[in-house]
């Protein structure tokens, strides 16, 4: 292996490792920062508030972080609180919130555990919400049929952009090691395709 090869495949790795560490560093803080924002909108009586904090530490997903289990567990908790006094749509827009931090963590068509328990959740106050409007004269709402509303919501969405931002990372490594390689025929520009190819896997698992 040349010197100028084992440069590349220790610069294209210095940088997955840089990216990496940046991106679990950002992430770990913003958690921290939206579970303490959520508690102190809690403590302060503001349930909406408190909601977004929540569902921001939910979405902060990296390895090792406490964060996104935390928001989830303080959306939860919003939530049957919210119930247990009545407030419908406070508890509506926390499971809500459930459901989309579940969307924002998960790639492809999975159907977490948690995310399910959500939709019939958001498809039970849906319901009721629209029950509660009909008896106040409004217009009922066909959609807000909880079997209606389970179908609508069974569609998934997209991960968020920082995942797509360390796949796209990870594959312009990979072109660009694999072209190289097939120029070259060198271990190293195989290596560096392989850095690549890891770096997309590991965004998809752990971001």
């Amino acid at each position: 292996m040349s010197a100028d090869s084992r440069r590349l495949a220790a610069g294209a790795l210095a940088l997955v490792i840089i990216v990496f560490c940046a991106a679990w560093a950002a992430r770990a803080s913003e958690g921290r920062r939206a579970i303490a924002e959520a508690d102190a909108a809690i403590a302060r009586g503001e349930p909406f508030d408190a909601i977004m904090a929540a569902r921001a530490a939910a979405e902060a997903r990296c390895p090792l972080c406490a964060s996104p289990e935390g928001g989830f567990a303080r959306l939860e908790r919003i939530a049957k609180d919210a119930e247990k006094r009545g407030d419908d749509a406070t508890a509506f827009a926390a499971w809500r919130a459930v459901r989309a931090a579940s969307l924002a963590t998960v790639i492809g068509s999975r159907r977490s555990e948690r995310r399910l328990r959500a939709e019939g959740e958001i498809a039970r106050f849906a319901h009721r919400l629209d029950v509660a409007a009909v008896a106040g004269g409004a217009t009922p709402t066909a959609a807000a049929a909880e079997d209606k509303m389970r179908a609508t919501l069974a569609d998934d969405e997209i991960p968020s952009g920082a995942t797509f931002a360390l796949i796209g990372l990870g594959g312009i490594v990979f072109f660009a090691g694999a072209l190289r390689f097939l120029a070259k025929k060198q271990r190293a520009e195989l290596g560096v395709a392989a850095i690549g190819a890891a770096t997309s896997a590991a965004a998809a698992i752990f971001f």
